[in-house]
């Protein structure tokens, strides 16, 4: 019995690049995130649909993160776009 390809687990952010958004999957009405908190901590990934999703998560999570700075924001692939 074939079973279908997962995709890749995404690696957790770091101090270096506090945000890491997971991959556009082809029919997943949202992408995963995983912040690193100012205290160190990993969220669970979250389901974001929208960049608004993203900047609420993020600013919840890590408030002062600027989410226009590439070295702070990791996109698996595809940056700034959303699930249609």
């Amino acid at each position: 019995m074939e079973t279908s390809p997962r995709p890749a687990p995404f690696g957790p952010p770091d101090e270096d690049c506090p945000v890491h958004v997971g991959a556009l999957l082809p029919g997943a009405p949202h992408r995963l995130v995983e912040v690193l908190g100012e205290d160190g901590t990993v969220t669970p990934p979250s389901a974001c649909r929208d960049a608004y999703a993203l900047k609420r998560l993020v600013h919840h999570a890590r408030p002062g993160t600027d989410l226009a700075d590439p070295s702070q924001l990791h996109w698996d692939d595809h940056p700034g776009q959303w699930p249609a």
